[in-house]
């Protein structure tokens, strides 16, 4: 709980010159505007991620990082209060009740983007380029790892952000 309630006070924060100059680094071309695209909160998180990775010896694997700087990119442009509605609505296991991607109400669509955001990820990093693995990682960062010990890294990169 505590943690979401810094994940909700950080959300208006802009990402910093620092998270941008990471994504500069393993990024270029389409996957480098796929970042840009993100809300600024999955910007600063995303890098944030990457960097979790980096401070503990991971900057040898290009797809990990590339992963980590847009695992959240299929969720696409959402307010606050759509991200909300998101956690709630898990919290309450009313997630796939209270998505539709097809819905005339915006939150809902927001919604079902949140719950499908791995898939749709995973989609945009291969149409821009990602390798295969980086896409991977993508699609799954939210399944259990199994015996996917870069997955497994991923993840508690994510968690730790």
């Amino acid at each position: 709980m505590l943690e979401r309630v810094r994940q909700f006070r950080e959300a208006s924060l802009p990402p910093g010159a620092d998270d941008l100059a990471l994504a500069r680094e393993y990024l270029d071309g389409e996957l480098l505007a796929l970042f840009a695209a993100q809300e600024p909160r999955d910007q600063r998180h995303s890098a944030g991620t990457a960097r979790w990775l980096l401070e503990r010896g991971h900057d040898g694997d290009r797809d990990l990082l590339v992963a980590a700087l847009l695992h959240d990119a299929g969720k696409g442009r959402q307010r606050t209060r759509d991200r909300v509605a998101h956690v709630l609505a898990g919290w309450l296991c009313a997630g796939a009740a209270a998505g539709a991607a097809d819905s005339r109400l915006r939150m809902r669509r927001a919604i079902a983007r949140s719950r499908a955001h791995g898939e749709i990820g995973a989609r945009l990093l291969a149409a821009a380029g990602a390798s295969a693995r980086a896409v991977a990682l993508t699609r799954l960062h939210h399944r259990p790892a199994g015996d996917d010990a870069m997955l497994a890294l991923l993840q508690r990169a994510d968690a730790a952000t």
